[in-house]
């Protein structure tokens, strides 16, 4: 089913990504990645980044439902960590600079199926996201139920996974944004 919905995205994004390529011009495309570098260097997303690699798993507290939204979290936290190394190194390499403006063209630019899948990958984390935040109620519920002794640790737990989800979308819908340009820089330039 995950290899399924990966297929669709990846389709989706390839299919939206060429309507994208298309109607844009190449100082559009630069305008709108001036403005994602901003976005990327604000202090906004930086904090979050720091917030994120701060964020350290919890132990099990018990509840089946709570133990299973903190594992993804951990998970999908962990992929967003590479992910902040991946994104600004596939702009270096497409554009041929740094986001802070440095350039370097002694890298290989990558390829439109790299930025392709790295798309439909990132598309595929924020349904996961989105998903996890839709089971938090129902794990809350899992809380009420508990006992008296394991309700505390599981709150704890559970608040784990909401400050997860919370700080996730955000980054991982700037990094599509950042990919999504990307491709579309990198075919316009008609160099793939």
């Amino acid at each position: 089913m995950i290899f399924g919905t990966a297929i669709c995205l990846g389709l989706f994004f390839s299919v939206q990504l060429n309507c994208v390529a298309q109607e844009k011009t190449k100082d559009e495309l630069k305008a709108e990645r001036e403005a994602l570098k901003s976005e990327m260097k604000s202090k906004e997303a930086l904090d979050r980044q720091a917030k994120m690699e701060k964020l350290a798993a919890p132990a099990p507290c018990g509840i089946q439902s709570v133990d299973n939204l903190a594992v993804n979290s951990t998970a999908m936290l962990a992929t967003a960590k590479e992910n902040n190394k991946l994104i600004p190194e596939m702009y270096k390499r497409t554009i041929g600079e740094t986001i802070d403006g440095v350039t370097d063209v002694t890298v290989k630019k990558p390829t439109l199926e790299e930025l392709t899948s790295l798309a439909a990958n990132l598309g595929v984390q924020i349904k996961a996201v989105t998903d996890a935040s839709a089971n938090v109620a129902g794990a809350s519920n899992d809380i009420a139920k508990a006992s008296p002794l394991k309700a505390p640790k599981a709150t704890k737990v559970l608040n784990y996974t909401k400050d997860v989800n919370s700080l996730l979308l955000p980054e991982l819908q700037m990094n599509l944004k950042v990919v999504n340009n990307l491709v579309a820089t990198l075919k316009s330039s008609a160099n793939y």
